[in-house]
């Protein structure tokens, strides 16, 4: 012991998992933490949210203001700093961010994905002004539109798919020789008359001033230039949690179990670390399944304080 003053609870990740992991945890009075690099997480570039339940329509800067406002009610604040390790010592875990270290009884990593990026210029500009990397967020914004699907694997095959109920024409570019992903999705593609696959692409740059307007990729080195309104990057997800060693799948996402004896769940191989919503294993990657794991983790983790010596 350090003679730091400890918490019982640190939670890091500010999205919908971490949230309503410190709304659970200000309603058990556990002395917590709550530790963000940002707020809102993915929701907070989802343009439009159209299934949280309660909420016919949101807009998801707005469900995240909710959230925080759902926070501010038990006298919760955010500290939005990153933390780059978390490491055991004894019983006690110490937390290090690029600001500060801190000790506590347990932890909840809830810190989520971010998509890969293209790191082609334009893309950081436009993002969100033309360019997404969530279909099922944005594609109502993009009726009759013509738009690009960047990704030939199952995320970028099911991303194109689902934006042919939208769109009138959309490009589905793929850097590899030939598709990817399951065979079946594959077939449905190349039947839709509404996309147009392109394959051995390179993609150079994302165009557009104030919303994008055009894409320029190459192909047997040859440059061209598509007439678009919108970019959808389907390239996979990162997740975000290097700082830890706990055990992953091959994705690099967190590994959680259940202890039935103990009522404990969302355990991961460390005791006393737990985990929820995207940056872990479970099957559904949405909203209100993050913010249930994020409640799940919370009660977990009062049962284990409730048993800490």
């Amino acid at each position: 012991m350090s003679g730091k003053n400890i918490y019982d609870l640190i939670i890091i990740g500010a999205g919908p998992a971490g949230m309503t992991a410190a709304i659970y945890a200000a309603r058990q009075k556990i002395n917590f933490l709550i530790l963000g690099r940002t707020i809102g997480g993915q929701v907070s570039w989802s343009t439009e949210v159209e299934n949280y339940p309660g909420i016919l329509k949101i807009q998801g800067s707005e469900l995240v203001k909710n959230f925080q406002e759902h926070l501010k009610g038990y006298g919760v604040g955010i500290k939005q700093e990153e933390v780059v390790s978390v490491d055991k010592q004894g019983k006690v875990f110490v937390v290090k961010t690029k600001k500060n270290v801190y000790e506590t009884k347990s932890v909840i990593i809830a810190s989520g994905k971010s998509p890969r990026k293209l790191n082609v210029p334009g893309e950081n500009e436009l993002q969100g002004k033309g360019v997404s990397y969530c279909a099922t967020c944005d594609a109502p914004l993009y009726k009759d539109k013509v738009i690009a699907v960047i990704g030939g694997a199952n995320s970028g095959l099911e991303a194109a798919l689902f934006l042919s109920k939208y769109a009138i024409k959309i490009y589905l570019l793929e850097v590899l020789p030939k598709l990817g992903g399951d065979v079946y999705l594959q077939e449905k593609v190349l039947k839709n008359k509404k996309i147009q696959v392109m394959t051995g692409v390179k993609i150079k740059e994302i165009k557009g001033e104030n919303f994008v307007t055009g894409l320029k990729y190459e192909k047997e080195e040859k440059e061209t230039e598509l007439k678009i309104d919108g970019v959808f990057v389907e390239v996979g997800m990162i997740t975000k949690a290097d700082f830890t060693d706990v055990k992953k799948n091959k994705w690099g996402e967190i590994m959680i179990f259940k202890n039935l004896k103990t009522f404990e769940h969302n355990l991961t191989s460390v005791d006393g670390i737990f985990a929820a919503g995207d940056a872990t294993n479970i099957a559904f990657k949405q909203i209100i399944v993050a913010a249930g794991e994020g409640a799940k983790a919370a009660l977990a983790v009062f049962n284990y304080l409730n048993q800490w010596e």
